[in-house]
């Protein structure tokens, strides 16, 4: 019995060791794939702003964020598309698209069919919520096709409007909405 035990603790190692080595190879295609993608550039405010997606990582607190966000901008067409992490539960929406780390198939194709219509949309804003990077999350990142990326300062993507010392997400949503307010159309 403690042999078939330990043979089958052996198995589900090896299942997980195989399944981290392709979803290393299947992001080693991706990052090949990525490369910012050619764009206009273009900056509104909330009066002038017809389209905008909101980006972010899921989390306990993103319905309250969401809110926030679409009272501020009333009027404005909003897409929202969420990066769910591994083992986190969720509550699917019907206006989010979500997209998982197994959602990358091999040769850095993102097999969830609703992610593409959303990155080749050219939206007047991209409100970048997301808390950390990944090679997924930076891929939506540099291969959107929205005219103006605003987020906090991160190390791996530069957006085109970058809030400095935001400690968590309710102040960079504070802080978007500001500059937001501020901001003049160019």
């Amino acid at each position: 019995m403690i042999i078939f035990v330990n043979r089958l603790e052996m198995y589900g190692s090896m299942k997980q060791i195989f399944k981290g080595i392709f979803h290393r190879m299947k992001v080693s295609a991706l990052l090949k794939k990525m490369e910012e993608t050619k764009r206009d550039k273009e900056f509104h405010n909330a009066d002038t702003m017809k389209t905008a997606l909101i980006f972010w990582v899921a989390n306990a607190q993103d319905t309250e964020w969401i809110k926030t966000l679409t009272k501020e901008l009333r009027g404005v067409k909003i897409d929202k598309l969420c990066f769910v992490p591994d083992s986190f539960s969720y509550t699917l929406h019907k206006d989010v698209v979500y997209v998982r780390n197994e959602d990358l198939g091999f040769g850095g194709k993102i097999l969830n069919t609703g992610v593409y219509p959303i990155l080749s949309t050219p939206y007047d804003l991209l409100l970048d919520l997301s808390d950390r990077s990944s090679a997924l999350i930076d891929y939506i990142l540099k291969t959107s096709l929205a005219k103006c990326k605003i987020g906090k300062v991160k190390a791996d993507f530069e957006s085109d409007i970058m809030l400095e010392g935001v400690r968590d997400t309710g102040e960079l949503v504070a802080g978007i909405v500001q500059v937001l307010s501020e901001l003049k159309k160019y």
